[in-house]
């Protein structure tokens, strides 16, 4: 989730009469906020590729999409904490703008906003920049200049480190395989088989592993609340007709089906900067909800965060299969019916 300040400081130029209103604009890795009002929302074309938090700009009536196309006079850019994906969205905003159009972008001072600042002034020249909540403003005016290629580039999906899979910058662990994912893969019991999913499958490194490993698995549901990581996975698994794909915030509950044999699942423990483990306990509850009485779910998580009671509380039977790297690994199955 975006701090709130941070969109406050990416309009500042608008309310300060530096930059005229646009008749149409966008906001990429947007968020609602009530500094988006009636003048912006029905000019405002939102780009938000993660499930909650485009459902939630859904829900406060903004148009919203996964991944924006046509062209702009105006685009609004909030940078992340992520640099190649900083830039893959600067050039793909960029790309998007009509000649004499006008990019702003802001970031927190304390992700890097200034350097980003630095790198936009000699790529394509600063119009303007502002300073205030702890976070840069910056905005550029669209004339001959071009996209650098490697800022392009860094859009497209890269191998991983570690798999012969890709996944693309701003994905969770894009460069190399995470340690909890392998760990999980390690712990996973022999014979695994029938219908199974993956809940926060990313770019779908444990889905295709253990279809590789394990051929009597007849299906798997991928589940990903962000659309990029999902569309990575797609390609990763493509061939393989035991997989699907899902677009799910896995915290606000799975679709009804029949129940599944096994469920495994690395699930995130943020959103944005702040820590919340009740995101984690969110998936617990939907596996325990999704799967068959006496199925097996598989979680690894960060060796500090307290899942134990809550998998405790919803299987009879929890074992502690390994604790390595700062990861912990649980076999739970036997569902209570509470």
């Amino acid at each position: 989730m975006t701090d709130s300040k941070i969109i406050d400081a990416l309009l500042l130029p608008f309310e300060r009469d530096l930059l005229a209103s646009p008749e149409r604009a966008f906001l990429m890795r947007a968020e609602p906020h009530e500094a988006l009002g009636a003048e912006w929302r029905p000019r405002l074309v939102c780009e938000q590729g993660f499930k909650p938090a485009f459902d939630r700009l859904v829900q406060a009536g903004f148009q919203t999409v996964a991944r924006l196309d046509g062209r702009f006079s105006t685009g609004l850019v909030l940078l992340t904490k992520h640099k190649a994906e900083n830039r893959a969205n600067m050039a793909r905003a960029w790309d998007l703008l009509e000649p004499g159009g006008v990019l702003v972008c802001c970031g927190a001072n304390a992700l890097g906003a200034a350097s980003h600042e630095r790198e936009v002034e000699r790529v394509f020249g600063l119009a303007g920049s502002l300073s205030k909540h702890q976070a840069r403003t910056f905005w550029m005016v669209k004339g001959g200049q071009t996209a650098p290629a490697e800022w392009l580039d860094a859009a497209r999906p890269r191998p991983v480190e570690g798999c012969n899979l890709v996944a693309r910058a701003g994905c969770f662990s894009a460069e190399h395989v995470d340690k909890g994912s392998a760990l999980l893969l390690d712990c996973l019991p022999e014979g695994l088989a029938g219908r199974g999913a993956d809940l926060g499958a990313g770019w779908g490194y444990l889905s295709a592993e253990m279809l590789r490993r394990f051929p009597d698995i007849t299906a798997i549901d991928l589940f990903e609340a962000e659309a990029l990581a999902l569309e990575d996975a797609r390609a990763n698994l493509a061939g393989d007709g035991r997989a699907a794909f899902h677009w799910l915030d896995v915290g606000a509950g799975l679709p009804k089906c029949e129940p599944y044999d096994w469920i495994v699942s690395n699930p995130p423990f943020h959103e944005g900067r702040k820590a919340d483990p009740a995101i984690g306990q969110g998936f617990i509850t939907a596996a325990w909800k999704a799967i068959r009485r006496r199925g097996k779910f598989v979680l690894v998580a960060n060796r500090s965060l307290p899942y134990e009671a809550e998998l405790r509380r919803r299987f009879r039977e929890v074992t502690l299969l390994r604790e390595a790297d700062g990861f912990k690994v649980y076999l739970a199955s036997n569902r209570h019916d509470r």
